[in-house]
C-alpha cells in the first residue's frame, strides 16, 4: 500500500495543507512573524513539480547527478513542517548509504532549513539505551542515518516506524527485492500493512536499476513508491550538461615476461605455503594464512596484468609498507591470522623479484624518459591512460577522475602517475572509502582531498566507486574508466561526474575482449530501455506486504528477520569472552538433505547453544539465514539476548534489584556527591519542655581517669529524658590529649534526677554559660551578658540534654547536681543588668582586689575566668600571689609597671596589689583523633601573672577544673550521638530480621564511620571484606540461576549488582545515608541546648549555604558548615562503601547468614537452592566423554581432592578454543572460582594481618588476587600438561612461560619476561570453581586447599606492587602528572602511560585485548624506566611494613552455612537423568603435512543447551533429517560430494571440478561416468578419480566423490 493511504495517516491531508510553491521567490502568506529558510526560493520548477507529487503519494525520484535531487527531499520536509516540527512527536529520517554521506546530507539540510537535524552513523555509540534515544527523539526533528543505524534502531525499538512522518532513501537503489541490504530489510520487515501508521516514502536514485535482476517494478514494489523523472530532457539541460562518450581500444595479449613473472610468482606462493607445513599454529589459523596468501598472490597477479611489471612493483612496496590492517584492506581480506611471517615472506620475495626485473635492462627507478614507458614495465591499458592523459587539451579548471574497481589499483596507479614527469600537470591523489582501514584515507583527510580537488590544488583522482555516487565531488572536464563499469547503476553515476561543457567520458576497452566492446552498447541499451519504462509506465503500483522470516518478541515488539541474524549472530559471539588465543564467531557447515540443503551452525563454546541446524532450503543463502534466526530465537529464550534482542550486557537486574538507569551518571564532581542530612538519634531529641513541676531526667556520671595523673577534672553527669540503650549507657571512650596523654571516660548510669521547673531553667542556663565560655568566648567581652534569650524549644534545638557539674557519692553509685556552683556561677555579675543596684562601697580592701570593672572579694576573683581586654584573652584565675606586685620584676623590662606602660600603655594605679595567678582558657580540640605519641608523658600546666586592674571579671566560680572538664565534654558528646546511630540502624536492622541483632553496636559504628573524620577505626577494612563477600555471593548467586550466560555475562550482571552506583541507589532506598558519620570533629560546629546552629537552613537557602566545592568561591566558600539540619556533602561511592562495610560488620560478628539477611534486606538477593547446586554437578557429565583426553587421576593427586563429578573436573580444564564435543568451556567455573578465592583470600588477609592499614590490606589484596599470581601457581603444578585446548599457539605460549618460571634465576636475568596467557591463571581459578561445587559449598574444604595451594602467594616471600599503583606512588612522591591516553586499534587497545614533572618525562605504551592489561604493561615499563633513573617511592614499603607486623593465625571468616550434600536427588535424580552423549562423526577432517592435531569434529545434530541433554527422540522431532538419512552415530549423515567441498573450503582448495566425460546406452537406459579433479596445494598436484557408470548423473557423482575421499584419506590428508 501507498504511505500516503494507510489507515488514520495524517499524511492524507498533506496536499491541501501545502499551499504555495514560489520559483521566484515569493514568501508564503502564513503569518509566521519570524523569518524562517524558505528552500522554495532557489528551487527549478521540476522538483517543484516532483516534489508535489511526493506530497500525494509514495515517489522515487529518478535524476542524473547534479540534478538536485536532494533538494527535493528538502523541499518535501519543509512542506510537511506541520508534522515534523516540535511539540509533534512525528520525525523525519533521511537515510545516506554512507557515513560521508550522512554528514554531507545532514549540511545541507541544515542550511536549508531551520528544522534541528541530528546525525547518526555507527560511531554513536554513546546511544546505546532506550532512554537515551527518547532523549534525541525530543530535540531533535530531522535524524540523518545511515541505513544500518535505522534497521538497527528499529528491530531493538530504539525506534518506531509509526513515529516517522517522512522516510528519506538516498541512493534508494540498493533496495533490491533479493539483498539483504538494510533499504531492503526495513521496507520488507517493517514497511507492514498492519501498521497502525506509515511514514511518506521519498526515494533518490541516478539510476533505479542495480545489477542483475533488479527491474524498475521490484524496486517500487520494494518502496510502495512509483519512480517519477522530468518529462522533459529540455528543462534539464538548462541545468545540467551530458559528456560526450568516447571509447579507447587497447590489446590485452599478455607479454612473454609478464607469463614469465605470473610463472616466478605462483612458484613463491607454492614455496610460502608449504613452509606452512612446519608451523605450530593451530589449523584455524593456518587457513586463515593461506586465505590471505591466496588473496594476496590473486592482487599481485592482478597489478601484473592491470598495470605491468613496473605498477605490481609499486602494488609490493606499498603492501610491504602497510601494516596488518591496512593490508587487510588493500587485498580485500578478513586476514585474522595472527602469523605475518608468510606474508612478509611473500611480500618480500616478490618485491625483490619484481625490482630485478625492472632493471634488468639498467634502467633505474626515473619515469622523466619516454624510452621507459613501454611494455613489460607498463601495461598496454596503463600505456593507453598515459596517452590519453597527455593529448588531453589543457582548459581552465581542469579535472578529471580514474574509476578503478580495488583498492591496491587505486593506490598503486596515483603512485605512477604522480611519478611520470610529463604529466606534470596533473596533480594526482587517490580516493577510497573510509573504510577502507587505509590509514591516510580517513574521514578527515578524504575531505582535505576532495577540498583540494575543488580548488584546483589536485586535478586528477583515482578513485574506487566511492568517488561515482553521492559525495560532493566537483564536476570534472574528464572521466575515465580505468576499469569498466560493473552495473548500469555505475556506468550512469561515474558519468554524471562529467558535468562541465563539452566535457567526456571514456573507456578503456580490450579490443579482444567481446564481453567488453558490447558493454557499453549494453549499458546505454539497459538506460534507454529504462527510461522508456519508466516513461510508459503511468499505472498506480500494486504494493503488497512481504512474506519475510522474522522473530519477534511479543513484550517489547523487538523483530529480527532472517537477513538481520546473521549479522546479529555475529554481534552476539563476538560479545563472548575471548583472548589472544580464542576468538568466539559462529562456524557454518552445508550438506545436502532430500529436501534441499540444511545448515548446521556451530557455536562457540562459551555460548548456551551449541549447535543449530536450519530446515531444508533451496540455498546455501537461505539455509543460513533460516538457521541464524533459529539461533537467535534459542538465544533469546534461554535470555543470552534480551527481550529486545540485544546481547545481554548484564544490565538488566529486574529479578534482583529495581531498575535506575534513570539516575546520574556519577562522571563530574557534581554527580558524584550529594547533599544528604544527618540523624540525629532519638534519645537526645526527647525534650521536656511542654512538662510541668516536676521534670524526671536519666542521669549518667561521666567518669574521667586521666593518664597519667597530672590534671584536676570537675565532675560532671550527662541528664536527658530518654534513657540510654544498653550498648549505650556504659560508653567508654579514650580521648587523646597532647604528648601522647589520654582521658579514659566512662559513663555510668546514676539512676534518675528529678528538676522543678526553676532547676531546669537553671541548668539550661549554666550550661548555655558553659558551652559560649569555651565555644563562644567573644559573647563575655561586654559588660553585661543576658542568659535564655534564645529559649530552649524544639524549634531552636535538635538535641536535649545537659551537662552538669555534679557531686558523685560512690558508695551509693549517686550522684546530685552542685547546684551551689551552678548558682554561684549565675550569679556572677556579668549576668546582672546594669539597673541591679549602685556601685558597693567597700571599707576594708584587705579581702578585696581592685579589677578593671571594679572592686571585687578575693575569694570571687579566685576560681574564677576573667577577662584582660590589653590582651583580648581569657583566663581561669587559680590563686593569688601575695609575694608579687607590679614592682616585681619582669622579663625585658624592670618591673611589671614599666612592662604594661610599654607594651600595652596601661598604668597601674595600684601597683602594690598581688599579682594573679592565671591559665589561659584553651581553644577546644578533636580528641577523637587517632594518637599521635605511643608513649604519654606528664604536661606541666602554663601559668602567667597578671595584674588584677588589667583583668575583667566574668563568671565567679568557674575554675580550671570546670574548664578541663568542658575541653573533653564534646567529643564525649560527638561519639555517643554517633554510637547512638549506630545503635538505632542495629535496632532497625535486628527488627527487619532476626540475624540483625548479632552484629554489636561498636561494629556497625565501625562501619559508618569514614577514614575522613579521623578516629582510630573506620570502615575500610570492613569494605575490603564486604566487598569481597558481597562479590562471592552475588557470583554464586548469579552462577546458580542463569545456568546458561557465559562468564562476561555473568560478570556484567553481577557488577551492575554490585557497583557503587546501585549500592548507592539501594542505600538511598533504605535510606542508609542518613547514619553515615563522614566529617572529623570540629568543635567550633558542637550543637546542644544552649548553643544552637545558627546557620537556619531552608529550601530557598539550601543551595546557597551548602554550595558545591566549584562553587564555593562565588558562594562565600560554605562548604562544610552544618545546618540546623544537619546537611552535609556525602559522596556516593562513600555510601556504597558503607553498604560493604556492613556486609564485612555482620561477616565479623555474625556470620554468612546474617551478612546474606542483610543483603536480602538492602535489596540484593544471593540466596539458592541446593537443587540448583545438585542440578549443574549433575549436568557435568556431559563433559565424561572428554576423559580419555585428561589424566584424571594425576590431576586428583595433584589437587589432593577426589572429585564425586568427574565431569567438574574435566570442565574445568576445557578452554573455549575447543569446541570439538557438545559445548562448554571453564569460562564459568573461572567466574565462580574467582570470587571464592578472592573472598578466602581476603579472610585470610583480615585475620592475620588485623593491624594492617586498609591501604596495605587492599595493596595485598591485588598482590594475591590476580592473573598473574594464579598463573604462577597452575605452572608450579603443571597445570598446563592437562589443558584441553584446539590452539597451538596457546599451548607454545604457556609452555613459553611455564619454563620461564621454573628456569634458574640466572636464565631469567638474561631473558625478557614472556607475556603470561590468561588461561594459566584461569585454570586455578576453575579448579577452585570445580572444587567449590564438587564439595557442596563446602569452604571449609576448599579454605584448605587454598591455604596449601596459594601459600605461594599469601607468604609474600616476594613483593611486586601493581605496577599502576607503583607508578602512583611515585607521581604522589615526585609531583609529577600521570596519563594513560588510549586508543582501541581494531580488537586491541593501546595505552601510552605518560610522567611528566620537572625533571622528568617519561612515556611507555603497550597493547593487548584487554585495557586494563594494556594499561598494567604500559606503566610497569614506565616504572621500569623511572627506577632505572634512581627514583623510588618516599613511602615506607610494604616490605618492610609487613616486617614490623605481628602475624595472627589464619581464620575463615563468616562461614556458618551447612555443605550441600550433592550427591543426593534434590532438583533431577542423577539416575532419571536422560543424557544424551555429545555424537561424534567417522572421520574428522585435517591437512596432514601441516599438523597432528585432530581437525574438530562436526555433526549436524540440532544444538541443545549446555546441562543435561533431552532423550534422543526429542533431539530427533526437532532435526530436520528424516531418520532414515541418519548415521550409525545419530548425526545426519551427508553426501560424499558435500564432504568434499567443505575438504576443499576448510584448507582453501579450490573447489573439486566435477566433469562428465562419458555418456553410454540407449537414451533411455543412458549411463553416465564421472571425473573428479582435486587440487592440492602442499602436494602441488591434482587427484584425479573416475568413478562407476551410474543411471543418474547425481550417483555417478557421488561415487566418484568418494573415490577422492578415499584417497585423501589413505594419503593422510583425513582422519
Amino acid at each position: 500500500m501507498d504511505g500516503g493511504d494507510s489507515g488514520g495517516c495524517p499524511e492524507l491531508s498533506i496536499a491541501e495543507k501545502s499551499l504555495t510553491f514560489s520559483v521566484g521567490g515569493d514568501e508564503e502568506s502564513s503569518g509566521r512573524q519570524e523569518k524562517e529558510k524558505d528552500p522554495r526560493k532557489i528551487a527549478r520548477k521540476y522538483q517543484i513539480d516532483l516534489c508535489r507529487i511526493g506530497l500525494e503519494e509514495n515517489i522515487i525520484v529518478y535524476l542524473e547527478t547534479g540534478c538536485g535531487k536532494t533538494h527535493i527531499a528538502v523541499l518535501l520536509m519543509y512542506e510537511m513542517r506541520h508534522l515534523i516540527k516540535k511539540p509533534k512527536k512525528n520525525t523525519c529520517v533521511f537515510l545516506a548509504p554512507t557515513v560521508a554521506l550522512v554528514q554531507q546530507q545532514a549540511k545541507v539540510i541544515e542550511e536549508s532549513t531551520d528544522f534541528k537535524v541530528g546525525i547518526y552513523c555507527g560511531g554513536c555509540k554513546h546511544l546505546k539505551t532506550h532512554k537515551e534515544w527518547e532523549r534525541e527523539m525530543e530535540k531533535y526533528e530531522v535524524f540523518v542515518m545511515t541505513p544500518q543505524m535505522l534497521l538497527h534502531n528499529l528491530c531493538h525499538c530504539f525506534m518506531k516506524i509509526e513515529s516517522i512522518a517522512l522516510l528519506i532513501f538516498d541512493e534508494c537503489h540498493h533496495a533490491q527485492l533479493d539483498s539483504s541490504h538494510p533499504y531492503a530489510e526495513i521496507m520488507k520487515v517493517f514497511y507492514k500493512n498492519d501498521a497502525s501508521k506509515l511514514p511518506r516514502v521519498c526515494g533518490l536514485t541516478a539510476s533505479p536499476m542495480l545489477g542483475k535482476g533488479a527491474s524498475i517494478s521490484t524496486l517500487e514494489t520494494l518502496l510502495h513508491a512509483k519512480v517519477h523523472s522530468v518529462e522533459s530532457k529540455i528543462e534539464l539541460e538548462e541545468f545540467v550538461a551530458s559528456p560526450e562518450v568516447k571509447v579507447y581500444y587497447y590489446n590485452s595479449a599478455m607479454d612473454t615476461c609478464l607469463v614469465v613473472c605470473s610463472v616466478k610468482l605462483e612458484e613463491i606462493k607454492r614455496q610460502c605455503v608449504s613452509a606452512l607445513s612446519g608451523s605450530s599454529d593451530d589449523l584455524d589459523n593456518l587457513k586463515s594464512i593461506k586465505k590471505m596468501l591466496q588473496r594476496l598472490h590473486n592482487n599481485l597477479i592482478f597489478c601484473l596484468e592491470s598495470l605491468g611489471v613496473w605498477g605490481a612493483s609499486q602494488a609490493c612496496n606499498i603492501l610491504k609498507r602497510a601494516d596488518h590492517s591496512e593490508r587487510n584492506e588493500l587485498i580485500e581480506t578478513d586476514g585474522n591470522g595472527c602469523n605475518d611471517s608468510i606474508y612478509t615472506r611473500y611480500i618480500c620475495q616478490a618485491g625483490s623479484f619484481l625490482d630485478c626485473y625492472c632493471k634488468t635492462d639498467g634502467v633505474e627507478a626515473d619515469l622523466s624518459s619516454e624510452k621507459v614507458l613501454k611494455e613489460p614495465l607498463f601495461s598496454k591499458k596503463v600505456l593507453r591512460l598515459i596517452g590519453i592523459l597527455s593529448s588531453f587539451r589543457p582548459r581552465p579548471n581542469m579535472k578529471c577522475i580514474v574509476f578503478v574497481n580495488r583498492i591496491v589499483i587505486a593506490r598503486t596507479l596515483s603512485s605512477i602517475l604522480q611519478t611520470i614527469k610529463f604529466l606534470s600537470t596533473w596533480k594526482s591523489d587517490y580516493l577510497v572509502g573510509v573504510h577502507s582501514g587505509l590509514k591516510s584515507m580517513s574521514r578527515k583527510n578524504m575531505n582535505i582531498i576532495l577540498e583540494k580537488f575543488r580548488s584546483g590544488e589536485l586535478n586528477l583522482l583515482v578513485a574506487t566507486k566511492v568517488g561515482e555516487e553521492g559525495l560532493d565531488i566537483q564536476t570534472c572536464c574528464l572521466v575515465i574508466r580505468f576499469d569498466l563499469p560493473e552495473t548500469v547503476a555505475s556506468f550512469i553515476q561515474s558519468r554524471g561526474r562529467a558535468r562541465m561543457p563539452q566535457s567526456e567520458y571514456a573507456f578503456l576497452v580490450d579490443r579482444g575482449n567481446d564481453k567488453e566492446l558490447n558493454l557499453i552498447q549494453k549499458f546505454e541499451k539497459d538506460e534507454d530501455k529504462m527510461n522508456k519504462e519508466i516513461a510508459s509506465t503511468r499505472s498506480s503500483v500494486t504494493y503488497a506486504d512481504f512474506d519475510e522470516k522474522t522473530y519477534t518478541v511479543a513484550l517489547t515488539g523487538a523483530t529480527i528477520s532472517s537477513g538481520y541474524s546473521i549479522s546479529q549472530l555475529h554481534h552476539y559471539c563476538s560479545k563472548l569472552p575471548h583472548d589472544d588465543y580464542f576468538n568466539p564467531k559462529p562456524e557454518f557447515f552445508y550438506y545436502d538433505d532430500v529436501e534441499g540443503i540444511v545448515c548446521c551452525i556451530i557455536l562457540p563454546a562459551n555460548a548456551p547453544v551449541h549447535r543449530v541446524v536450519s530446515s531444508p532450503q533451496s540455498s546455501k543463502e537461505a539455509a543460513k539465514k533460516d538457521a541464524c534466526l533459529k539461533a537467535c530465537g534459542e538465544l533469546h529464550e534461554l535470555r543470552a539476548l534480551t527481550d529486545y534482542l540485544l546481547p545481554d550486557q548484564g544490565n538488566g537486574n529486574d529479578e534482583l534489584v529495581e531498575d535506575f538507569s534513570d539516575s546520574d551518571s556519577c562522571d563530574d564532581e557534581v554527580s558524584r556527591k550529594e547533599l544528604q542530612e544527618m540523624l540525629v538519634p532519638a534519645a537526645l531529641k526527647e525534650n521536656w519542655t511542654d512538662l510541668e513541676n516536676l521534670v524526671c531526667l536519666n542521669s549518667y556520671f561521666i567518669k574521667l581517669n586521666p593518664c597519667p595523673l597530672d590534671r584536676v577534672y570537675r565532675k560532671f553527669g550527662l541528664f536527658l529524658k530518654a534513657p540510654l540503650p544498653r550498648e549505650a549507657e556504659r560508653m567508654r571512650l579514650e580521648l587523646c590529649l597532647a604528648l601522647g596523654r589520654t582521658v579514659i571516660s566512662e559513663l555510668v548510669p546514676s539512676g534518675v534526677a528529678k528538676f522543678d521547673n526553676n532547676e531546669i531553667l537553671q541548668a539550661q542556663k549554666f550550661q548555655e554559660m558553659s558551652l559560649k565560655a569555651i565555644l563562644d568566648r567573644s559573647h563575655f567581652v561586654p559588660k553585661f551578658v543576658s542568659l535564655g534569650k534564645i529559649g530552649f524549644s524544639d524549634s531552636v534545638s535538635s538535641t536535649f540534654y545537659l551537662l552538669l557539674p555534679v557531686i558523685h557519692h560512690e558508695l551509693q553509685n549517686t550522684m546530685s547536681v552542685d547546684w551551689k556552683l551552678i548558682r554561684r556561677c549565675l550569679s556572677s555579675p556579668i549576668f546582672r543588668t546594669q539597673h541591679d543596684g549602685g556601685e558597693r562601697i567597700i571599707c576594708d580592701l584587705k579581702n578585696h582586689l581592685v579589677l578593671a570593672d571594679g572592686i571585687h572579694e578575693k575569694n570571687d576573683v579566685i576560681n574564677s575566668l576573667v577577662y584582660a581586654p590589653c590582651k583580648d584573652t581569657f583566663f581561669f584565675i587559680s590563686d593569688i600571689v601575695p609575694e608579687k606586685n607590679g614592682y616585681s620584676p619582669c622579663k625585658g623590662s624592670t618591673n611589671l609597671i614599666e612592662h604594661y606602660i610599654q607594651t600595652y600603655g596601661i598604668h597601674l594605679s595600684h601597683p602594690h596589689q598581688p599579682l594573679l595567678k592565671a591559665k589561659q582558657l584553651f581553644c577546644l580540640d578533636n580528641l577523637l583523633r587517632k594518637g599521635g605519641n605511643p608513649e604519654s608523658r606528664e604536661k606541666e600546666e602554663h601559668f602567667v601573672d597578671l595584674a588584677p586592674e588589667i583583668c575583667q571579671l566574668k563568671i565567679t566560680g568557674f575554675s580550671k577544673d570546670i574548664g578541663s572538664s568542658l575541653s573533653l565534654l564534646p567529643s564525649i558528646m560527638h561519639r555517643l550521638e554517633s554510637l547512638l546511630v549506630a545503635i538505632e540502624l542495629k535496632d532497625r536492622l535486628s527488627a527487619s530480621f532476626p540475624e540483625g541483632t548479632e552484629v554489636t553496636a561498636n561494629r556497625i559504628l565501625e562501619a559508618l564511620t569514614t577514614e575522613k573524620c579521623h578516629e582510630r577505626f573506620s570502615l575500610e577494612r570492613l569494605e575490603v571484606l564486604g566487598d569481597a563477600f558481597l562479590k562471592f555471593a552475588v557470583g554464586r548467586h548469579l552462577f546458580l540461576l542463569h545456568d546458561t550466560l557465559d562468564e562476561g555475562q555473568l560478570t556484567r550482571k553481577r557488577s551492575s549488582i554490585v557497583n557503587n552506583s546501585n549500592l548507592f541507589k539501594l542505600a538511598k532506598l533504605n535510606n542508609l545515608q542518613a547514619y553515615i558519620r563522614d566529617q572529623s570533629f570540629d568543635p567550633c560546629q558542637f550543637f546542644a541546648l544552649g548553643r544552637p546552629c545558627s546557620v537556619i537552613c531552608s529550601e530557598e537557602t539550601e543551595t546557597f549555604i551548602h554550595s558545591s566545592r566549584e562553587n564555593s568561591l562565588k558562594n562565600v566558600g560554605i562548604v562544610d558548615v552544618r545546618c540546623n539540619k544537619s546537611h552535609h556533602w556525602l559522596h556516593k561511592k562513600t555510601v556504597a562503601d558503607v553498604v560493604e562495610a556492613l556486609v564485612g560488620a555482620f561477616i565479623v560478628d555474625s556470620g554468612f547468614k546474617a551478612a546474606i539477611s542483610f543483603l536480602k534486606w538492602i535489596g540484593i538477593k544471593v540466596d539458592f537452592q541446593p537443587s540448583q547446586v545438585s542440578y549443574i554437578c549433575s549436568s557435568s557429565s556431559t563433559f565424561k566423554p572428554l576423559t580419555p583426553n585428561l589424566d584424571v587421576a594425576a590431576l586428583e593427586k595433584k589437587l589432593g581432592y577426589p572429585f564425586l563429578h568427574k565431569g567438574l573436573l574435566v570442565q574445568a580444564f576445557v578452554h573455549p578454543s575447543y569446541n570439538n564435543h557438545w559445548g562448554g568451556c571453564y569460562q564459568r567455573l573461572e567466574f565462580l572460582g574467582d570470587a571464592v578465592l578472592d573472598y578466602l583470600i581476603t579472610s585470610y588477609l583480615y585475620s592475620v594481618y588485623p593491624k594492617l592499614k586498609p591501604g596495605h590490606l587492599t595493596d595485598l589484596r591485588s598482590l594475591s588476587v590476580n592473573n598473574n599470581s594464579f598463573a604462577n601457581i597452575a605452572a608450579n603444578c603443571s597445570f598446563h600438561d592437562f589443558i584441553i585446548c584446539d590452539s597451538n599457539s596457546l599451548r607454545a605460549s604457556m609452555n613459553n612461560y611455564v619454563n620461564f618460571i621454573k628456569g634458574a634465576a640466572l636464565e631469567k636475568g638474561a631473558a625478557e619476561e614472556p607475556s603470561c596467557p590468561k588461561a594459566l591463571g584461569d585454570l586455578v581459578e576453575s579448579c577452585f570453581g570445580a572444587i567449590l561445587l564438587d564439595s557442596g559449598f563446602d569452604l571449609n574444604l576448599v579454605w584448605k586447599k587454598m591455604l596449601s595451594f596459594m601459600y605461594p602467594v599469601i607468604n609474600f616471600s616476594k613483593l611486586q606492587l601493581n605496577p599502576i599503583r607503583e607508578l602512583q606512588e611515585l607521581c604522589q612522591s615526585y609531583g609529577w602528572d600521570q596519563q594513560f591516553p588510549t586508543v582501541k586499534k581494531g580488537a586491541a587497545f593501546s595505552v601510552e602511560a605518560k610522567v611528566t614533572g620537572e625533571d622528568v618525562s617519561e612515556t611507555a605504551c603497550a597493547t593487548n585485548l584487554s585495557r586494563k592489561a594494556a594499561k598494567t604493561m604500559a606503566a610497569q615499563l614506565v616504572v621500569g624506566k623511572l627506577k632505572a633513573q634512581g627514583f623510588r617511592s618516599k613511602s615506607k614499603p610494604l616490605e618492610e611494613v609487613l616486617k614490623s607486623i605481628h602475624k595472627m593465625e589464619p581464620k575463615l571468616i563468616g562461614f556458618d552455612e551447612a555443605p550441600i550434600d550433592v550427591t543426593a536427588p534434590d532438583a533431577i535424580p542423577f539416575d532419571e537423568l536422560k543424557l544424551q552423549e555429545p555424537s561424534r562423526i567417522q572421520s574428522t577432517l585435517k591437512v596432514h603435512p601441516i599438523t597432528d592435531e585432530p581437525k574438530k569434529t562436526f555433526s549436524p545434530t540440532v544444538g541443545s543447551r549446555r546441562q543435561a541433554q533431552p532423550p534422543l527422540e526429542a533431539v530427533v522431532g526437532n532435526n530436520s533429517c528424516n531418520l532414515d538419512k541418519q548415521g550409525t552415530d545419530g548425526s545426519c549423515k551427508k553426501s560424499a560430494r558435500s564432504q568434499l567441498y567443505e575438504v576443499c573450503a576448510a584448507n582453501y582448495w579450490k573447489p573439486p571440478s566435477f566433469e562428465c566425460f562419458n555418456e553410454t546406452g540407449p537414451s533411455h537406459l543412458k549411463e553416465f561416468t564421472f571425473k573428479v579433479s582435486v587440487g592440492i596445494d602442499e602436494a602441488s598436484g591434482v587427484v584425479v578419480a573416475f568413478g562407476a557408470r551410474h543411471l543418474k548423473k547425481k550417483d555417478a557423482a557421488e561415487h566418484a566423490a568418494e573415490g577422492v575421499l578415499w584417497y585423501l584419506k589413505k594419503a593422510g590428508y583425513l582422519t
